[in-house]
């Protein structure tokens, strides 16, 4: 059963997203297509961020980022998952920050690589109780 009040936002990673998206019950939705009434009517969000080389947010994420910090998040629950551009720390940093002055609340924040050590389950374990 999908729980539509959590939704998991990509771009280009889809299969991340509906591998979170499947460990959730949430639905997903390309960042290209969100719109404010949908952010509107929804609890939560998982938001897999791309940058690209030069450390700046894809295109796309760059108008969703602006799509978000335009509608009110009061009571919005958002896990950043940054999905490629592990070297963006500061603008991720910084996207958070726009989206807590905008009354979110970040649950999490993930930088996925491909070490060992990284464990897609255990971060979504780790947010999943408050979403």
């Amino acid at each position: 059963m999908k729980h539509e009040s959590i939704v998991v936002v990509y771009d280009s990673c889809q299969a991340i997203a509906e591998e979170i998206a499947d460990k959730l019950g949430a639905e997903t939705v390309s960042v290209q297509s969100v719109n404010s009434r949908q952010i509107e009517s929804c609890r939560s969000f998982v938001l897999a961020v791309e940058f690209q080389k030069n450390g700046e947010l894809t295109p796309h994420w760059q108008w969703g980022c602006q799509t978000l910090t335009q509608t009110n998040l009061s009571g919005k629950n958002i896990a950043v998952l940054v999905a490629l551009g592990s070297s963006a720390s500061h603008e991720t940093n910084k996207l958070c920050s726009q989206l807590r002055e905008n009354q979110a609340h970040i649950i999490g924040i993930r930088f996925q690589d491909n070490t060992p050590q990284y464990s897609l389950d255990n971060w979504i374990s780790s947010i999943s109780p408050n979403l």
